[in-house]
């Protein structure tokens, strides 16, 4: 059975551009000895993709939106979870009340767009006040159950409650009937988390702390998590 490796995006397979290099190299091993590379990141599908195509970085499948929406090698959708449009609706109605609308993007699942319509597959909220932030993300969550948020560097990133990333894998490894055990996580960050805890996860030297007190193994990069996956499994 094949190895399957999901990786965060930045500050984990991006670091830099000489390590992001560098991690490439190696997975193009990695995939060429019949294992899974997967992708996971809080990003959208439209700012993913061009990072992806300019530095031309393999991968088997690609998580966007922390697990909302999934594509294959492609670039095809093969699964994603929406907010439900009546809550959009009703988040909508609040950030118009509360003069948030003017720093809050809909994701559709393959662009932006200022006024929502159906289909949104997450929100996000420009964090130009953390305090106040924190103070929205709480209220927003705890009026509408059925979202969950997160606060990432720049933003406040509003999925439907089931979207982590650990769902998200779980959804490839039901369409290909793989095995939970022979996949390997690694991250850095609060919404790398789900993943970590459900399946071998390792994390960053310069991780959160969040992350670092749920995480036992830890590594400098994405290509030296490799080398010890495969010789952990000669």
């Amino acid at each position: 059975m094949p190895k399957i490796l999901v990786s965060d995006f930045d500050e984990t397979l991006y670091t830099s551009i000489k390590e992001l290099n560098n991690n490439i190299e190696k997975i193009k091993q990695f995939i060429n000895n019949g294992n899974i590379f997967i992708i996971a990141t809080g990003r959208s599908y439209v700012n993913i993709f061009k990072c992806i195509e300019k530095h031309k970085i393999p991968f088997s499948y690609l998580i966007c939106n922390d697990g909302g929406t999934i594509f294959d090698s492609d670039f095809k959708l093969i699964y994603r979870n929406d907010i439900p449009n009546d809550i959009v609706e009703k988040i909508y109605k609040y950030l118009f009340e509360n003069n948030i609308l003017k720093i809050t993007y809909f994701d559709t699942g393959f662009d932006f767009i200022k006024v929502p319509s159906k289909n949104i597959n997450s929100i996000i909220i420009n964090d130009i006040n953390r305090q106040k932030s924190i103070e929205v993300l709480n209220d927003i969550t705890s009026k509408f159950p059925l979202i969950h948020g997160y606060i990432s560097k720049f933003w406040i990133n509003i999925t439907s409650k089931e979207v982590t990333k650990s769902n998200g894998i779980k959804k490839i490894l039901e369409i290909n009937n793989y095995n939970k055990n022979d996949v390997y996580t690694i991250g850095d960050t609060i919404n790398d988390i789900s993943m970590i805890k459900e399946y071998n996860g390792a994390c960053m030297n310069h991780s959160t702390k969040d992350v670092k007190e749920i995480c036992s193994l830890t590594f400098n990069s994405v290509l030296e998590y490799i080398d010890y996956i495969e010789n952990k499994t000669e």
